[in-house]
């Protein structure tokens, strides 16, 4: 099988634990693992920041059997009631037959006034066997009933919460670089969290186009003054 190209996929992280989130919702998540079970799920925030990523760490952590649906490109409600119904309605192929799960990703972009109110009627229809994950960049795109029928889960980071969260990635991208054997400036490592923060998934895309030369360097962008250096390294 020829290995992942693309760092975004090939570092995705698999379980709760190693993904970057802020510590409070880090911890909603854990509790679901611990717990062998989740509710129903509404993930918002801004691109990039790990809502994908977490709704199938969550799958795999709890060894679910799942289907992600890309909202963006499967609108029509005839395709969805199809799939959702053919997956929901049959034996779970996990060993303890527990809940499946249907990952909605980019959910936002569903129709409000008819693909949204029928997917309320799935979530009814197949909640002995059945969770569904709902992602999007602008719940108010997400209609009423959707939201109540769901836990949501809102991914914005709080300013408080940028030195953590910037600090988190920043070394989480050097340890990328590192197993990568590409050698790196670290000043521009931080311009280029700064500069795209919180987009992980773009700044990660950002890297990996820069260091097809083997090395990232100050040639490549501006130099960063040593304090915001400092700040990202927790000195």
């Amino acid at each position: 099988m020829r290995e992942e190209f693309l760092w975004v996929e090939k570092y995705r992280p698999t379980n709760i634990s190693t993904c970057v989130l802020p510590t409070e919702t880090k911890k909603i998540f854990i509790d679901f693992v611990n717990n062998n079970e989740i509710p129903n799920l509404l993930l918002c925030g801004t691109s990039g920041v790990g809502k994908t990523t977490v709704a199938k760490a969550l799958c795999n952590e709890l060894e679910a059997d799942w289907i992600l649906i890309n909202g963006s490109e499967e609108r029509n409600i005839d395709t969805l009631r199809v799939k959702i119904k053919q997956f929901a309605s049959t034996v779970s192929l996990t060993v303890d037959g527990g809940p499946k799960i249907v990952i909605l990703d980019e959910a936002d972009y569903l129709n409000p006034q008819s693909t949204q109110p029928a997917l309320r009627g799935f979530i009814e229809e197949f909640s002995k066997n059945c969770r569904f994950i709902f992602t999007c960049n602008y719940k108010n795109r997400i209609i009423q009933p959707l939201h109540s029928r769901c836990s949501v889960v809102d991914f914005t980071i709080e300013a408080g919460q940028k030195p953590q969260m910037a600090s988190g990635i920043f070394q989480r991208i050097l340890q990328i670089l590192t197993d990568e054997k590409v050698e790196y400036n670290e000043k521009v490592v931080v311009e280029v969290v700064n500069k795209f923060f919180p987009d992980f998934r773009r700044m990660l895309n950002e890297i990996q186009k820069y260091s097809a030369s083997g090395r990232i360097d100050s040639g490549i962008l501006a130099n960063l003054d040593d304090e915001s250096l400092n700040e990202l390294l927790g000195f």
